[in-house]
């Protein structure tokens, strides 16, 4: 007699999330979830096509505008998120992670 064996499991891999609780200098704040292999430039993207109505007086003029700021670290585009170490979830379990927004001038460099 063959042994018989087990059906095979099916994986499906789910992605990695991570909760940010965006803090702007006026102390308003926003919760967004992106995905843990995202860049800080795309998150500015999300967040600046996503700003809420009752912040229009402190509306970017753009993305690159948004300056992030985590644990005192000012962070840049091409840094991804799972790298910076926040706390990453892949159930619907989150811990709280609080970046700081601040937005640049029109006129600055």
């Amino acid at each position: 007699d063959a042994p018989t064996s087990a059906p095979p499991v099916i994986q499906t891999a789910q992605r990695s999330q991570v909760q940010i609780t965006l803090l702007l200098i006026s102390s308003r704040r926003k919760v967004m979830t992106f995905d843990a292999e995202m860049t800080i430039g795309r998150v500015k993207e999300l967040v600046w096509n996503s700003w809420p109505s009752e912040w229009q007086d402190e509306y970017p003029a753009s993305p690159s505008h948004l300056r992030m700021l985590y644990l005192g670290r000012m962070l840049q585009d091409e840094d991804m998120l799972s790298d910076l170490k926040f706390p990453e979830s892949v159930t619907s379990a989150f811990l709280p992670t609080i970046v700081h927004i601040s937005i640049r001038p029109n006129g600055s460099p």
